[in-house]
């Protein structure tokens, strides 16, 4: 991406080396191009670019900002706006059979070959700053009515929608916002009104940042309109919360899916925009988290002819993908998969998947009881609700299924605790549930400011490390770089805790032991917990120990000792 302009801008040595070889990692992980990665970060003028570029391009005469041009509307009309805006250029004129367009860079054949295929008329590139490319779209396409906001007028009788949705600034806000969003692998975009600012925010790595750029206030309705038309929402109804989809396309990405969710609130619709992106969805258990023997009892527990398999914990902690994961591996041409979801979030080729829909009394428990007249050899259930979908499933677990599913506790032995609260006997549980797997998601140090940490053996010590190993390893943290958006942090990776249901442990459910009692049991059997997990991501310098105090409690034991690497 931008490899060639890139070049051109190493060779004129616009950049030290140092800041050249930042823009060449973060324009890639972000997929902006090079050149426009530069000039937003203000790392250079954009006239010494500019000129560097026309000079390798042979295109001295390159069109700057300010440079009056006047465009006719048919021209201006051969590229519809969404286009326009997506890719950032602009048509100029026509050339036989060629339409001439401006763009920031012309050696990018991917966009040009894109455009080129939509609109079936073939592309000649003219270079243009930047600038001079956002000031011809501001005054051509200002004033085009977008073909959603036309879809919602003539679908929605009696609604008029405001004209600061056709705004310019709008639209190629929530564009930008969207695609940028995507390049910085973030996973939900909030958009929250308040009485005298409008707040944008990204949550990256499982935690919220800023925007970088700064909405215009008086806009804020029109860019909450704009995202309930591209999610299919009524702009009209305020007053209650509203659920749809959107898609967008992203450059270098493709289509693009987004959750919307919008909640009233006193200063109007707070939006949230969830994204779905398929290609971040790791299905390699290898790669999730596990440590070898957690794995290893996973991985048997799934692959047993039947039997239960419930993975807990809160709401983001990865649980989804580590269902995924396991369907992946289950996912076999001699077996029926089916799955019941809310939502389905990402589509699995040979798998039946199954959104279910409270609203119409289409449940998980009554999705379950329709799975079992489908002849199925595995289900997965999103969700234990409540009692009647734990029986059924455990039942299917007893009649020679493999059944997948999620509850929301603490930890792993307090699984067994809330399915005797949902009214399922000790002899069923024994019987059916070959293991639960808790887990909680952990930002990992950024490896570009990656710095020992100063912890003293007597906090480490208080944190649950025995004697023996605190101060005998280095602790590391992220001192915040450009790389990490100065917050230390970049990625994710779990932390894990695999309840296998051996006999020591059935025969502790059989007495009606209490959590307590299962969890030391379970420890004294192997098994680590989410703080020992969480201790050995410390101990390989993966993540910090604020990451592991704000991931896992104590188990109030003195003797947790990280295994050696």
């Amino acid at each position: 991406m931008g490899g060639r302009i890139a070049e051109i801008i190493r060779k004129a040595g616009i950049l030290s080396k140092e800041d050249y070889s930042r823009a060449s990692e973060f324009s890639q992980r972000d997929n902006v191009p090079f050149a426009l990665f530069i000039l937003r970060n203000n790392m250079a003028p954009e006239d010494k670019v500019m000129e560097a570029i026309a000079a390798s391009l042979g295109d001295k005469d390159y069109l700057r900002p300010g440079e009056p041009i006047e465009i006719e509307q048919a021209i201006i009309n051969s590229i519809p706006k969404d286009v326009a805006m997506q890719y950032r250029l602009v048509p100029i004129m026509r050339l036989g059979n060629n339409l001439i367009v401006a763009i920031g860079d012309p050696t990018n054949l991917t966009v040009l070959d894109n455009v080129s295929a939509r609109l079936g008329t073939k592309l000649r590139p003219k270079l243009a700053s930047e600038l001079w490319i956002q000031q011809a779209l501001e005054k051509y396409y200002a004033h085009k009515i977008d073909e959603a906001a036309t879809a919602q007028r003539s679908t929605r009788a009696g609604v008029t929608l405001s004209q600061d949705v056709a705004d310019s600034y709008v639209i190629s806000y929530i564009d930008r916002l969207m695609q940028s969003a995507v390049q910085r692998k973030a996973s939900d975009i909030h958009i929250e009104p308040f009485e005298t600012a409008l707040r944008v925010r990204l949550r990256v790595d499982g935690s919220l940042v800023e925007y970088e750029q700064k909405p215009r206030f008086e806009t804020k309705d029109a860019m909450i309109a704009r995202v309930k038309i591209l999610a299919g929402l009524d702009i009209s109804e305020k007053r209650l919360p509203q659920d749809g989809n959107a898609k967008l396309e992203v450059v270098n990405y493709g289509k693009m899916d987004f959750r919307v969710s919008s909640l009233p609130t006193v200063f109007g619709e707070k939006i949230v925009l969830r994204i779905l992106d398929k290609s971040n969805l790791q299905l390699d258990m290898t790669k999730l988290g596990f440590e070898e023997h957690q794995l290893k009892s996973f991985k048997e527990s799934i692959l047993k002819p039947f039997g239960m398999v419930i993975v807990t914990g809160p709401t983001g902690s990865g649980k989804t993908t580590t269902l995924y994961s396991a369907l992946n591996e289950l996912n076999r041409l001699t077996d029926c998969v089916v799955t019941a979801e809310d939502p389905v979030e990402f589509t699995i080729p040979g798998i039946n998947q199954v959104h279910v829909k409270p609203d119409i009394e289409f449940t998980f428990a009554r999705a379950l009881k329709a799975f079992l007249r489908q002849d199925p050899d595995v289900i997965m259930v999103g969700e234990i609700r409540d009692a009647d979908t734990a029986e059924i499933s455990m039942k299917a677990a007893l009649t020679g299924h493999i059944v997948l599913s999620t509850l929301h506790t603490n930890n792993a032995p307090e699984t067994i605790e809330r399915l005797r609260n949902l009214g399922i006997a000790p002899f069923t549980i024994i019987s059916a549930l070959n293991c639960v797997v808790a887990q909680r998601l952990v930002r990992k140090i950024c490896l570009q400011c990656k710095t020992e940490d100063d912890v003293s053996s007597d906090d480490q010590i208080s944190y649950g490390l025995s004697a023996k190993s605190a101060g005998t390893f280095k602790i590391f943290k992220g001192a915040g770089c450009e790389m990490c958006n100065n917050t230390g942090y970049k990625g994710r990776s779990a932390i894990y805790e695999v309840l296998t249901l051996n006999d020591a442990i059935k025969r502790a459910i059989a007495e009606n032991a209490n959590v307590i009692e299962i969890k030391k049991i379970a420890m004294s059997n192997g098994m680590q917990t989410l703080r020992q997990s969480a201790w050995k991501k410390v101990y390989k310098g993966v993540t910090s120990i604020s990451e592991m105090l704000e991931a896992s409690s104590s188990d109030n034991e003195a003797s947790q000792k990280p295994r050696s690497a």
